[in-house]
């Protein structure tokens, strides 16, 4: 079980999705952008309130992982999500992932929310690594990584399929050792 995720940034509010999310999780579903929404998020306005009522919480119950909005502090706005996911415990790591709504992004969130979750993560959560990887055919994605402080590892040749097209992916971590540089002692 992963514990209760809290974190104020300078600017955003990053915590689980919660049911008072409704109407802008709604919105997002009902124009058919998910970009601010995690993995597995609903499909149908009438699946909302169940994934925010169980779906979400269970997860981090479970220590499956956990599906976390990315909020404007000062507006309440949802403009993104970041989570953990494939989380394994008892060995220590999971992965790292985001979306920003289109319409929010290239502000800065992704990189904070990114650095933000890793150091939760790896001192709170109880994780020793954060893996996080990114499309190569995605710059803007490598970039948050690299300025988050993840260390690029390498290449994971052909490792993502789209349904049509196998990518490469860019693998990075995080792990506690790097904590310092963050300006974090453990």
């Amino acid at each position: 079980m992963f514990p209760p995720v809290k974190i104020v940034t300078g600017a955003l509010l990053i915590r689980e999705f919660a049911p008072q999310d409704a109407a802008q999780v709604t919105a997002f579903v009902t124009a058919g952008d998910r970009t601010a929404l995690p993995p597995g998020a609903p499909a149908s306005a009438a699946d909302v309130n169940p994934w925010l009522t169980s779906t979400v919480h269970q997860r981090r119950m479970d220590g499956d992982g956990v599906h976390l909005a990315i909020v404007r502090e000062h507006t309440g706005e949802i403009v993104g999500s970041i989570g953990l996911r494939d989380a394994d415990l008892a060995a220590g790591r999971a992965e790292i992932g985001y979306g920003i709504h289109a319409t929010r992004r290239g502000q800065g969130f992704a990189t904070e929310a990114a650095r933000a979750v890793a150091r939760w993560a790896l001192t709170e959560g109880g994780l020793r690594r954060i893996a996080l990887h990114a499309r190569l055919d995605n710059p803007a994605s490598i970039r948050v990584a690299e300025k988050a402080g993840y260390r690029r590892e390498g290449t994971l040749r052909q490792a993502d399929w789209d349904g049509r097209t196998a990518h490469d992916l860019a693998a990075f971590s995080m792990i506690t050792t790097d904590l310092p540089d963050l300006g974090v002692t453990r």
